[in-house]
């Protein structure tokens, strides 16, 4: 490098000498202040200052080598952001004079012949103005381009010129326009700033295109693609123009950050300068990133629940939708209130789509102390009750111990609404538990929330509370189960005078969800039929009430005194309508209650599926038929409710399969019981491990029945004696049978008692198959027998207490046991209303008491059972009533009508399988 050519950082560095090496100013009147030097060359701004010009004296001239002249090869350009030109200047060496604090300090070059001046410019609104063309040989564009608010433009480039202060309000957006021109291509054709004109303000230039003149004062806003097209368009014809918007700078942005930085450091008392504006400048308002983002989010979340299926293209969006809320939480400073709800939302996103709970916790866990310190209870509270599903995810029963805590919180502070939420949180977790000291638990807790909820007048949170209650009743094993539900259902069924429970049609139509089922388990057939048709009629018109929701949510109202002391900010469990406050449950939809409905009438009426021409299997077809056509909401909820919802229609389509193959087995239609056993099937390994234990214990069973109703008697018995259904396992408590792996399906179901019913069915069979005396087994069979009479006395169920009668009437060899075991088979018979039974019971009846005799009573029994059976419209059964009718007949001198009774059964046994007619011949 030439030594005699001295950078800009040498200078600087050798500044304090060569000022000391200048002479120094005339005193004046006035002390001049010390001055103060300001790191590298950073100008001082001080609006406040009166900027007025002072002669300095002039300085020697001082001999300086010259320089060699710059080559064409290596030209030097300098950027003028103020006006988006590069010029070619000449070689200068920058010597630069220190001015009084308080004042403007612009450096200004020194040359041999003009001696440096300290130069005090006065601060004026920057302005974008259009050059003149500077000719030259080369072809160039010029730009006009907004001035850069992080770089301050040269000193020579400023207007000085004063402008009026504009009017803020009114000033509409202004576009200017830039014409091409040619830049110079030699360093020695540098642009001349012409001199500035001191004291002669002029007025600001006012003048437009005729493109920008708008009719009616309208504003003209250009399209920001379309200055990039013309820019394109532009950089083709060298004469054609370019719109760019110029926005107003202030004087505080016109300085480098880093100076901004020190200066506010240095004086951190001093006022913000007033912001200057350009008449024709526009006002472009700072953007909201962080609401942006959050918008951003709900468009992601709500686009990817939207999609049919959890595609890539689904992870792809909830993974975006959480990324926006991520980078609002950390690169922004927000307030507490919109952090928090911020927060929440990202941990509710979490939890519904994914299954990151340790993010979650951790997240949830910074924003309920955020809320705990300032004062954000209700915020706080929604922040709680999410924390306590994420840990039932993993760890239920630090989510029950959580619940706890909490219900003692909201006690304590007499936040009676949240109490409410808590308590049916913690009854509702402790439901999904197979525990039976978790059953009694959530008892517990919906007995204090009636007790609550009475005393402050919530009427319809106690009655909500009772049907739960009347619900946890029904599931229990308890002989006195069917009278605790009639119980608390009386206490929800008192506000049915309320005139507001009308508004309630999901209260109105799960009460007689409830009512029915205590018919069909106490097996009372009259009440059954009278409740069955007060279903029907109340269905249509709650599912079609304008409060019904499509989303199945419930608004269960209370009253303002339940919200004292909380301000609502979160909008979810606990929200405002109209100046009424309610407390939100998820429930079900429309379709979904139809089909239950369906469910419950097909339920109801299989004790005579036979004798009312299928009216069964047609409920259960049409239930089915409903539930398919409603379609799958996959993604509407998020991802974790739409699952649950999911396995609820999975499950509920499962029950009306279960349903039929039992109707079609009674009726001896095993191909048919076949195929929609492989439907259930099909169902089961999609499900896996969602698929429930009391489902499975059902899918076994009736792969058993299928196979001793097709005459494999001995894959029936390796099924009846495995040990799912051990005797044994099912008299202790439900927690010590199979079960499924620990994981989010524990949520969505409670495995009740079901499957000890199964075992005893399972061992109801074998008993059948083992009392052929030649059979290898024969001898357990008084073991099994014994084992059975202790599980049938437990179980409390009428049917099976029925069948177990006619079951030992079969298998007892004493007549006196015989006729008393089948006297009382046939009562139990009548009072369940099944007419199955009843054939079977007349069937045994004339084996064992009227065959070979000639007796009147013994044809009307015979006779009887024929026509039961034929109503039923198994083959089986009707081949032997016929044939005992046949012999009947012909012992009492009805030739001719046994005949006709004989060509009957014949063409029944041609209907059986043919493992069947092959186990009937030996």
């Amino acid at each position: 490098m030439d030594p005699n050519r001295h950078s800009f950082d040498s200078f600087y560095h050798n500044f304090p000498q060569a000022q000391a090496q200048r002479p120094l100013p005339p005193p004046t009147s006035q002390p001049q202040p010390q001055p103060q030097y300001q790191p590298r060359y950073q100008p001082q701004y001080h609006p406040q200052h009166q900027y007025q010009p002072q002669p300095q004296p002039q300085p020697q001239p001082q001999p300086r080598p010259q320089l060699p002249p710059l080559s064409q090869s290596q030209p030097l350009r300098e950027y003028h952001h103020s006006q988006g030109i590069f010029q070619p200047l000449p070689w200068q060496e920058p010597q630069y004079i220190l001015s009084q604090p308080g004042t403007y300090e612009d450096f200004v070059s020194v040359d041999q012949e003009n001696p440096p001046q300290v130069v005090q410019w006065p601060i004026y609104p920057p302005q974008t103005v259009v050059q003149p063309p500077v000719q030259s040989p080369g072809p160039g564009i010029q730009i006009m381009v907004p001035p850069n608010p992080y770089r301050p433009s040269p000193p020579e480039q400023q207007h000085r010129q004063h402008h009026p202060q504009p009017d803020l309000q009114s000033r509409p957006l202004q576009t200017f326009s830039a014409q091409a021109h040619p830049l110079p291509q030699s360093p020695s054709q540098s642009f001349q700033q012409p001199p500035p004109q001191k004291n002669h303000p002029q007025p600001p230039n006012h003048q437009r295109s005729d493109n920008q003149q708008q009719p009616n004062g309208s504003l003209h806003i250009p399209n920001p693609n379309l200055a990039v097209t013309n820019l394109q368009a532009s950089l083709e014809d060298p004469e054609s123009t370019i719109e760019v918007i110029t926005r107003p700078r202030t004087l505080q942005q016109s300085q480098p950050r880093v100076s901004q930085a020190r200066q506010t450091d240095e004086n951190p008392n001093q006022p913000a300068p007033r912001t200057h504006r350009n008449d024709d400048a526009a006002i472009v308002p700072e953007l909201d990133y962080p609401s942006l983002l959050c918008v951003l989010a709900d468009d992601y979340l709500k686009e990817a629940r939207e999609q049919t299926a959890l595609t890539d293209e689904y992870f792809k969006l909830i993974a975006t939708a959480l990324g926006c809320l991520e980078s609002t939480l950390a690169n922004f400073k927000l307030a507490p209130l919109r952090e928090a709800q911020v927060s929440l939302r990202y941990g509710q996103i979490l939890y519904e789509e994914t299954e990151n709970y340790d993010e979650a916790e951790t997240r949830l866990t910074k924003a309920i102390d955020l809320c705990e310190r300032h004062k954000l209870v209700d915020l706080k509270y929604e922040m709680q009750l999410l924390l306590s599903k994420v840990l039932y995810e993993s760890r239920p029963k630090a989510a029950l111990r959580d619940m706890e805590r909490m219900i003692n919180d909201a006690e304590a502070y007499r936040h009676t609404v949240w109490l409410y939420i808590f308590q049916f949180q913690h009854a509702i977790f402790s439901l999904a538990s197979s525990a039976l000291g978790e059953v009694h638990s959530a008892t517990v807790q919906l007995e204090k929330i009636a007790t609550l909820a009475r005393q402050n007048g919530d009427n319809f949170v106690f009655a909500f509370a009772s049907l739960l209650e009347a619900l946890l009743h029904l599931s229990s094993l308890s002989h006195d189960a069917i009278t605790a539900t009639n119980t608390a259902l009386a206490k929800a069924r008192s506000l049915q005078q309320d005139p507001d429970s009308e508004n309630l049609p999901q209260m109105k139509i799960l009460m007689d969800f409830i009512d029915l089922s205590c018919s069909i388990r106490e097996a009372d057939v009259e009440q059954t039929e009278q409740k069955r048709k007060s279903l029907h009629s109340v269905l249509y018109g709650a599912v079609q009430h304008p409060n019904w929701r499509e989303d199945g949510l419930v608004y269960i109202p209370v009253n303002k005194r339940s919200i004292a002391g909380i301000q609502i900010h979160a909008n979810g469990h606990v929200i405002e309508r109209d100046g009424k406050y309610f407390i939100t449950f998820s429930w079900l939809t429309g379709e979904e209650v139809e089909a239950l409905a369906f469910l419950f009438s097909a339920d109801s009426s299989a004790y005579k599926n036979g004798a009312d021409s299928g009216k069964a299997e047609k409920f259960a077809a049409s239930g089915l038929s409903v539930l398919r056509s409603s379609g799958q909401s996959m993604c509407v909820t998020g991802h974790q409710l739409s699952q649950g919802a999911y396995i609820f229609r999975r499950q509920l389509e499962a029950q009306f399969l279960f349903l039929t193959c039992f109707l079609e087995c009674s009726k001896g239609s095993w191909e048919e019981a076949n195929e929609t056993l492989t439907q259930i099937t099909t169902i089961s390994e999609d499900m896996s491990d969602l698929f429930p234990v009391n489902m499975r214990y059902c899918l076994l069973y009736l792969k058993g029945s299928i196979l001793q109703g097709t005459g494999n008697l001995t894959a029936a018995l390796e099924i009846y004696q495995s040990p799912t259904f051990s005797l044994a396992s099912s008299q202790t408590s439900p927690s010590d049978g199979p079960r499924v792996p620990q994981n989010r399906s524990s949520s969505y179901h409670a495995a009740s008692d079901v499957r000890r019913d199964f075992c005893i069915l399972a061992a109801m069979n074998s008993a059948l198959i083992l009392h052929n005396p030649r059979h290898p087994q024969h001898n357990q069979l008084n073991y099994l027998v014994r084992n059975l009479d202790t599980a049938v006395q437990n179980s409390g169920n009428k049917y099976i207490e029925a069948h177990y009668s006619l079951l030992i009437s079969v298998l007892s060899s004493s007549l006196l046991t015989a006729k008393q075991y089948l006297r009382s088979a046939m009562d139990a018979a009548k009072s369940i209303g099944s007419g199955q039974t009843t054939s079977i019971v007349l069937i045994y009846m004339q084996d064992k008491l009227f065959k070979g005799t000639v007796d009147e009573q013994g044809m009307k029994c015979a006779r009887a059972a024929t026509h039961m059976v034929k109503r039923w419209g198994n083959s089986m059964w009707t081949h032997v009533s016929v044939g005992l009718e046949a012999d009947c007949l012909e012992l009492n001198g009805h030739t001719k009508e046994a005949q006709q009774r004989r060509a009957e059964a014949e063409a029944s046994w041609a209907l059986l399988p043919e493992k069947v007619q092959s186990v009937t011949r030996t």
